[in-house]
C-alpha cells in the first residue's frame, strides 16, 4: 500500500542492518519471497536481469571498478525496485581457491543502493541501503526452497563459508527445519571459529568448526555453499542419500553438478542472455552479463563465467512453489537449489515489505519528492 505523503524516504534500512532489529524483519521476508514466486508464476512480476560494467581503476586500490544494476517489479504490491552497486574488485587466491574481494573506498565499506518507485503514479518512494535487504532476500530464498525440498526431519547442516550469507542461511534453516547441529568450514580458522561461537550463542544449537570442506558436508542433511570462491568447493561424489544442497553463487559447484542430483531447481534467469557478444562484453562473476573497458591485458584479469546451459534448463522456484513442478518425492532423493536469479523481483518484493514497515514505524528521513521531479521532457 502506498504512502499518500509527498515525501521520499531516505535510508529506511539504517536501523535494520543485521543485529537484533534486523532479524525481526527476516520472517516477513519469507512471505515476500514466497509471494514473489507466485507472482512470477502468474506473470505479474518481471525483471531486467543483472548487468555489470567494469572499468580499470588506473592505480586505484583494486584493479577494477565494477558497477552493477538489476531491476524488478511487483504488480501485486505496486512497486518497481532498481538496485545498483559500486565495488572495487580483485580476485586473490586464498587456500588454493581463487575468490573475489570487493569494497567501496576501503575494505569493510560497501556501496549498494535500492531505488523504490510506485508503479501506480511513477513517484520515487525510497532510497535504501541494500545490505540488510540483500541478506533477507537471499536468505529467505534459501529458506523457502529448503522448506519445499529438504527432508522434514533435517537436523544437521554442513556450512561451507562463514561470512554474512552463512549467517543468513542458518537463520533461514532454523525457521523451517528442526536444526540441532552445524559443522562449519571456511579457509580462515579464526573466522570459522568466530562463526561457530556466534551461531551457537544465537540459536542455542551445537556448532563445530572443522578443518576441511568435505568434513563439513559429511553426514549433513542440508549443505549450504556460502563462499566467495569462484571455483568449485563441493562435488558430486560428496553427495549422500537424502541430502539437500543450497548454493549461493554459480561457480561453487562444477558445471555438470545438477546431473548428479535427483531433483534440482533454481531462482531463474539472473542476467540478460546475448548471442554473438561484441568484443567489449563477456560473462563474468556469477555468470552476469558484463561490459568491460580496458586493454586485452587488463581485461584478461577478469574471471570468465559463461552461462551454464545445465542451470538454465532447470525449473524455477516459481515452478516449485506454485506446484507446476514436483519437489522431493522420496526421503532418499538428493535435492539442489541454485539460489541465484530473480534478483530484481526479489528486491521489489522485500524492498516493498521493508518500505511499508518503515512507514508504519516512522523510520527513515523524509526528503521532498519534488527534488526528484522536473518539467523538462526527454
Amino acid at each position: 500500500m502506498l504512502s499518500s505523503a509527498a515525501a521520499t524516504r531516505l535510508g529506511v534500512t539504517d536501523s535494520l542492518q543485521s543485529g537484533t532489529v534486523g532479524w525481526r524483519a527476516f520472517r516477513p521476508a519469507f512471505d515476500e519471497i514466497e509471494g514473489m514466486a507466485h507472482e512470477i508464476a502468474a506473470g505479474d512480476s518481471v525483471a531486467l536481469g543483472r548487468t555489470d560494467v567494469y572499468t580499470p581503476s588506473d592505480g586505484g586500490p583494486a584493479p577494477f571498478h565494477r558497477w552493477a544494476v538489476m531491476t524488478g517489479t511487483s504488480r501485486r504490491r505496486g512497486y518497481l525496485c532498481a538496485r545498483t552497486m559500486s565495488d572495487m574488485v580483485s580476485w586473490p587466491v586464498v587456500d588454493g581457491k581463487r575468490r573475489e574481494e570487493k569494497f567501496a573506498i576501503e575494505p569493510g565499506t560497501y556501496c549498494g543502493l535500492l531505488f523504490l518507485y510506485s508503479t501506480h503514479n511513477g513517484a520515487p518512494l525510497a532510497i535504501m541501503h541494500d545490505g540488510a535487504l540483500q541478506h533477507y532476500r537471499v536468505g529467505a530464498g534459501a529458506g523457502v526452497a529448503t522448506k519445499h525440498l529438504a527432508r522434514d526431519d533435517s537436523e544437521t547442516v554442513g556450512m561451507i563459508g562463514s561470512g554474512g550469507m552463512a549467517r543468513s542461511y542458518l537463520e533461514a534453516f532454523v525457521r523451517v527445519r528442526p536444526i540441532r547441529r552445524v559443522r562449519v568450514y571456511s579457509p580462515t580458522r579464526a573466522k570459522r571459529e568466530q562463526y561457530a561461537d556466534e551461531m551457537r550463542s544465537r540459536h542455542g544449537i551445537e556448532v563445530t568448526a572443522v578443518d576441511d570442506a568435505r568434513d563439513a558436508g559429511q553426514g549433513a542433511d542440508i549443505v549450504a555453499l556460502c563462499v566467495s570462491a569462484i571455483e568449485p568447493v563441493f562435488f558430486a561424489d560428496w553427495l549422500e542419500p537424502g541430502m539437500h544442497v543450497v548454493d549461493v553463487t554459480r561457480p561453487s559447484t562444477p558445471a555438470d553438478f545438477v546431473r548428479s542430483v535427483d531433483v534440482a531447481f533454481w531462482h531463474g534467469n539472473p542476467t540478460p542472455l546475448i548471442d554473438n557478444l561484441p568484443p567489449t562484453a563477456t560473462y563474468a562473476r556469477g555468470g552476469y552479463l558484463s561490459w568491460v573497458a580496458g586493454s586485452p591485458e587488463e581485461t584478461a584479469m577478469i574471471p570468465r563465467v559463461p552461462p551454464n546451459p545445465e542451470t538454465f534448463a532447470l525449473p524455477t522456484l516459481a515452478d516449485l512453489v506454485s506446484g507446476r513442478r514436483p519437489g522431493r518425492t522420496s526421503p532418499d532423493q538428493t535435492t539442489f537449489f541454485h539460489n541465484i536469479g530473480a534478483i530484481g523481483e526479489g528486491f521489489a518484493a522485500v524492498g516493498a515489505g521493508i518500505y511499508e514497515r518503515a512507514l508504519e514505524r516512522g523510520i527513515g528521513t523524509e526528503i521532498p519528492t519534488s527534488w526528484f521531479l522536473e518539467d523538462i521532457r526527454d
